[in-house]
């Protein structure tokens, strides 16, 4: 189910060609005509019921998604991860599998994979080995690509011992040939500065490296314990700098996602893990690149408010549109969890962070009346969703559902599309 803004109309999604966009069974929403599909074999059908906040009517601000549909669903562990744009147009997705019915949302199998998708033919090739420890769980997954086409994956080993689990060193890979081969692991210096407080137990926030044009370097947010971090470096494999983000012993700051929005501002979104109803995201502000920020308020992400999940933010440089996504879980029945994607002018929600415009409410798969596989709707939804422009005018977002299956959690990886409705 998709909720959308001004209208209040059950609909049945339409139909539109892979390749050419061609309205047949439509909607009207903010005077735009919106198909709502693709014709693809076996894909979850989703009903539509527009809500109650409304887009500006602006060019190159519509946008609309596609159906779900699966990118793995086995009997692994698979989950989390982030999505790399490649020279040739194909699509990388970098993620954590722990194999087998034994696989686990935390365990010491997990390893980092990676899998083709090809936007011309919608189809996914088989997952790829790109590193696995053989001792710890590699896990927290995420990272990006440069403008000379350097992959960086950021990560963690997570250990377990008689005193329960631990960090044992957060790293990072790079590969300068699309995937094929890998270097590392790597650390860095600046990541275990002694002014950071427990340097050691920071985990990498959900979001994706960013680069920042201002000052001609690259960003990856992570966080610990009520501490959120950043580091930059200018070429993807020498993370020279840090600088601690916000330090709030009275907020459970935990995952974040940034992007650099021009004019030297820096913005993030934060998970607080009050795991209680009305916990919407945090927002926190950098006006000079990521030296210093504003301290975190709540956001209107997501609606209701609901408990904000991991999010994602990513910025359309070209738009001057800022676009994020989460989840709830915990606030409402784990049938009614949802994945949410907002949007906003950077201007709109600077020292603004109440003001996002509320897009899209997309159920859950595994809720869906038209699901006819085999998993049991018993666990609130995974989410953790990943987004990268498939050209000018399509994203690509990936996300895990999740069930307890035989006593251990399987996780499952799904896509769709955002289209807008003409180029940049």
């Amino acid at each position: 189910m998709i909720k959308k803004g001004s209208d209040h109309h059950l609909f049945e999604p339409s139909n539109i060609s892979l390749y050419t966009l061609q309205p047949q069974n439509t909607m009207t929403s903010r005077k735009s005509v919106i198909p709502l599909s693709i014709i693809l074999p076996v894909v979850l059908t989703a009903f539509v019921i527009p809500a109650c906040s409304e887009t500006p009517e602006e060019p190159g601000r519509i946008f609309y998604p596609t159906d779900y549909q699966t990118v793995l669903y086995n009997d692994d562990h698979n989950s989390e991860g982030f999505l790399v744009p490649l020279e040739n147009g194909n699509i990388l997705l970098l993620f954590r599998i722990d194999p087998g019915l034994e696989g686990n949302h935390v365990g010491t199998n997990g390893y980092i994979a990676q899998i083709t998708y090809d936007p011309d033919k919608d189809e996914w090739g088989d997952p790829v080995t790109v590193y696995n420890s053989h001792r710890f769980d590699d896990r927290n997954i995420h990272g990006g690509i440069t403008r000379e086409g350097r992959i960086v994956i950021f990560f963690r080993h997570l250990g377990q011992n008689g005193q329960g689990r631990f960090t044992e060193g957060r790293y990072f890979l790079y590969s300068d040939d699309d995937g094929q081969t890998w270097s590392g692991p790597h650390e860095s210096e600046s990541w275990s500065d002694p002014d950071l407080p427990d340097p050691r137990f920071g985990v990498w926030g959900t979001g994706q490296m960013f680069y920042n044009g201002d000052i001609d370097r690259y960003c990856m947010l992570g966080y610990g314990r009520h501490i959120t971090f950043i580091t930059c470096c200018r070429d993807g494999s020498s993370w020279d700098e840090i600088y601690l983000v916000s330090e709030d012993p009275e907020v459970a700051l935990t995952e974040i996602s940034g992007a650099w929005a021009g004019n030297n501002r820096v913005i993030a979104l934060i998970r607080d893990d009050a795991r209680r109803a009305g916990h919407p995201l945090l927002q926190v502000e950098s006006h000079d690149n990521g030296i210093t920020w504003t301290d975190p308020v709540p956001t209107n992400i997501p609606v209701e408010p609901h408990w904000g999940a991991a999010p994602q933010l990513i910025y359309d440089q070209a738009r001057d549109l800022l676009i994020a996504l989460t989840s709830d879980r915990y606030s409402r029945d784990d049938s009614e969890n949802s994945l949410f994607i907002y949007s906003a002018r950077p201007d709109e929600v600077l020292g603004k962070p109440g003001n996002w415009t509320f897009e899209y409410e997309l159920s859950r798969p595994w809720a869906s009346k038209t699901y006819d596989g085999d998993r049991p709707l018993n666990q609130n939804l995974y989410g953790y969703p990943t987004i990268a422009p498939l050209n000018d005018k399509e994203y690509l977002v990936v996300f895990t559902e999740r069930a307890r299956v035989e006593g251990t959690e399987q996780a499952d990886l799904y896509y769709f599309r955002l289209i807008f409705d003409d180029p940049y």
